[in-house]
């Protein structure tokens, strides 16, 4: 067999692999009274920090409309694991926060299996695959124009930590909690592309 053959069948095996699992994650998702686009959601409000905790970034980060993502979000909230805080600064703005309920909810969520099946894989498998992963997301993202999220204190408009010990976005010429600074931001730029 030649070495473009079995590339082509190493290729087809690796994406029936990935269709699979993603299948068998998404399965896992129906429970407690949610689907997987709920329990995206709450995953996502989970880790974003103050300035995309949004309708509009939640629906770019989805790859949905802001519709779509707002009626996900009222799901989330008639069963009390939402709410919406308006924004100190603009009153037009209003953030979605979990409630207690909602954090406890996704303590229990279903792909924490997932944590447990990579904590067997020994490091330099999940190191390679982490890389090929990031790798492929990034290509995908690429190609079909979607949000490219990342974490606050890697981005470009990251400006360093402020005068009150807290961290300064320079995009937003405002102040971040160090523990907003470690999570995802839908404002996120390359940190090579810092001027």
């Amino acid at each position: 067999m030649s070495t473009q053959a079995t590339d082509n069948i190493e290729k087809e095996e690796l994406t029936r692999l990935l269709d699979r699992i993603g299948r068998m994650a998404r399965g896992l998702q129906y429970c407690h009274g949610l689907n997987p686009a709920q329990w995206d959601c709450l995953r996502f409000i989970g880790q974003a920090n103050r300035f995309s905790r949004t309708p509009g970034a939640l629906a770019a980060f989805l790859g949905t409309t802001k519709g779509t993502a707002s009626q996900t979000l009222k799901a989330l909230e008639k069963k009390g694991y939402l709410t919406r805080v308006a924004d100190p600064d603009d009153k037009r703005v209003r953030h979605i926060e979990l409630t207690n309920l909602g954090a406890n909810l996704l303590s229990k969520d279903p792909l924490n299996c997932l944590d447990r099946a990579i904590d067997n894989l020994p490091s330099s498998v999940a190191d390679t695959m982490a890389a090929g992963l990031a790798q492929l997301c990034n290509g995908m993202q690429s190609r079909f124009g979607g949000q490219d999220l990342g974490i606050c204190h890697e981005c470009g408009h990251f400006a360093g930590p402020s005068d009150t010990g807290n961290m300064i976005c320079g995009l937003k010429s405002a102040e971040l909690s160090c523990e907003d600074a470690k999570r995802f931001c839908v404002n996120f730029s390359p940190e090579t592309e810092r001027s």
